[in-house]
């Protein structure tokens, strides 16, 4: 009986860690942007960056600010 409970015990414990799967997503290198002329004195360049929208990345671009 006991030898049957901790079979029991180890399935268990395997099927449980097999239900939770995690994925890293890493968002794809950044890209090569041309950085004119500045619009006024004082302005700073932010550069282009990745972010995530509806499960796919999508590129924001530099801007001067």
């Amino acid at each position: 009986m006991k030898r049957l409970i901790g079979i029991a015990l180890v399935a268990v414990s395997l099927a449980a860690t097999g239900c939770a799967t995690r994925a890293v997503l890493v968002a794809p290198p950044a890209r090569v942007e041309v950085i004119g002329v500045a619009p006024y004195r004082g302005a700073v360049w932010v550069p282009g960056h990745w972010v995530r929208s509806y499960g796919e990345f999508v590129w924001i671009r530099g801007r001067w600010r």
